[in-house]
């Protein structure tokens, strides 16, 4: 019988992995027309994604969320033909007793990737076709200002910002799988955990920069109207804060 762990942490991964995946797949094909990346840290950010959408980065999510689902399983259902080889394989050091605890790191990162998650994805649903990874002003284009956009000018990169922190807080956490499996600790898992960090980081620098290429773009385009729209929602990603 699975305990009440098993039976809440899975849904809670399963979520957040098929959240973050929505959330750095792009909805639409790449425009026309774009706008050259003069600015190192903008030209970083726009490859950055491009190599999102080749599927690097959610297999990456799905592997270590796969990973620890799996864990779970296998801990709270012994009797299954495959647990022995999942913990064989997935945690040789034997430490899967506290993997998928419901504790507040677990909690809290699971919680602001599904966040995170849903919010690019309602920005891809009010945007509709007008949501691209580049930055582009395209024929016919509205300056759009309802639903996440009535909040703070730049929702979807609160979404990518929530989603990074989430991930940090949930694999960083003491009873995470990449924890508890010795993972982090090995030589390996230190230079892949520091080219994740490094690219996050850049994906989250680069998106903070890029509101204010977009509202410059924006504003250029639409004048009056964006100007009545940036004193109404004055907030770049976080309301009251930035």
């Amino acid at each position: 019988m699975m305990g009440a762990s098993c039976v809440l942490s899975i849904p809670l991964i399963f979520s957040a992995v098929a959240l973050h995946h929505k959330a750095f797949t792009s909805p639409n094909p790449p425009p026309k027309t774009t706008r050259n990346y003069d600015g190192i840290v903008d030209r970083t950010l726009f490859r950055s994604i491009a190599f999102v959408t080749l599927g690097q980065k959610e297999g990456m999510a799905w592997l270590i969320g796969g990973a620890e689902m799996a864990v779970i399983l296998a801990k709270n259902i012994p009797t299954w033909k495959y647990s022995d080889l999942i913990l064989k394989y997935l945690v040789p050091n034997g430490n899967f007793n506290k993997i998928g605890a419901l504790d507040p790191y677990f909690c809290i990162g699971t919680g602001l990737i599904i966040a995170g998650g849903a919010l690019r994805w309602s920005c891809y649903r009010t945007l509709g076709k007008m949501f691209t990874y580049e930055v582009a002003v395209q024929k016919e284009h509205r300056l759009i200002t309802s639903g996440p956009y009535g909040v703070v000018r730049h929702p979807s990169y609160t979404g990518v910002l929530l989603i990074i922190a989430g991930l940090f807080i949930w694999q960083g956490g003491p009873n995470s799988w990449m924890r508890q499996s010795g993972i982090l600790a090995s030589w390996a898992g230190k230079t892949f955990t520091a080219a994740c960090a490094a690219w996050l980081g850049t994906l989250g620098l680069g998106g903070i920069s890029r509101t204010r290429t977009e509202d410059v773009l924006l504003a250029n385009e639409f004048g009056v109207q964006w100007k009545e729209w940036a004193t109404r929602v004055p907030y770049l990603l976080f309301p009251c804060v930035y």
